[in-house]
């Protein structure tokens, strides 16, 4: 009889421990408004990346030159973010560039920006995607295409390599997130949708390292 009103303890004060985790956890994603994500998101030459490989923890980001909440984040809170997270190699931050439209033009420039970012040469590129993203779209920066295949054979190969294939996996990536705005941050396993202020996107990132 005694044996038996243990084991009854023993399974409530596991049933209560088990309620306890649940709620903290499910409190947790209320509180911070992600959802979980089965897509599984790796690494690509062209990604452009701030930060280490050995971070703690990585950072995904989808986004697109075209959404000013993206050139926001990238403007304003990624300087914020590098020096409190980024540069003590906590985190690392991943952008994956996409269009979903399809448009060969900026299909080109986002190709581009990663072609010419793994070689160190992106800053002109990026700099004109924040600033002036429709510059794309202009018979001068397609000449400026024309001119890099016809003068760098290596950058070349790299720009049409595979016909924008590197684009066309993230805009597939971030389909099969069932997301409708941008930029969307995936980490861990967990999918947070749009532009934070930063105080509360740090305190995704810090939930994110203690967990």
């Amino acid at each position: 009889m005694k044996r038996r009103l243990l084991a009854i303890i023993a399974i409530l004060l596991v049933s209560a421990l088990v309620f306890v985790v649940y709620y903290i956890n499910t409190r947790s994603q209320r509180d911070l408004h992600f959802k979980t994500t089965d897509v599984v998101i790796g690494d690509d030459d062209l990604d452009i990346s701030y930060g280490h490989d050995t971070a703690r923890l990585t950072i995904y980001m989808f986004a697109t030159y075209n959404c000013r909440h993206c050139r926001a984040f990238l403007d304003q809170d990624l300087p914020i973010i590098q020096s409190c997270y980024i540069d003590s190699g906590w985190v690392r931050l991943v952008i994956k560039p996409i269009d979903l439209g399809g448009n060969r033009d900026m299909m080109s420039a986002l190709q581009l920006a990663g072609c010419m970012n793994r070689d160190g040469m992106a800053d002109d590129i990026i700099e004109l995607l924040m600033t002036e993203p429709s510059a794309v779209y202009s018979d001068e920066f397609r000449g400026l295409i024309d001119d890099i295949i016809n003068s760098n054979p290596e950058l070349a190969e790299c720009l049409v390599a595979d016909d924008f294939a590197y684009i066309k996996k993230n805009n597939a990536l971030f389909s099969a997130t069932h997301s409708k705005v941008t930029p969307i941050f995936v980490i861990a396993g967990h999918l947070y949708k749009g532009r934070r202020k930063i105080d509360q996107f740090r305190k995704v990132i810090d939930y994110e390292l203690n967990k």
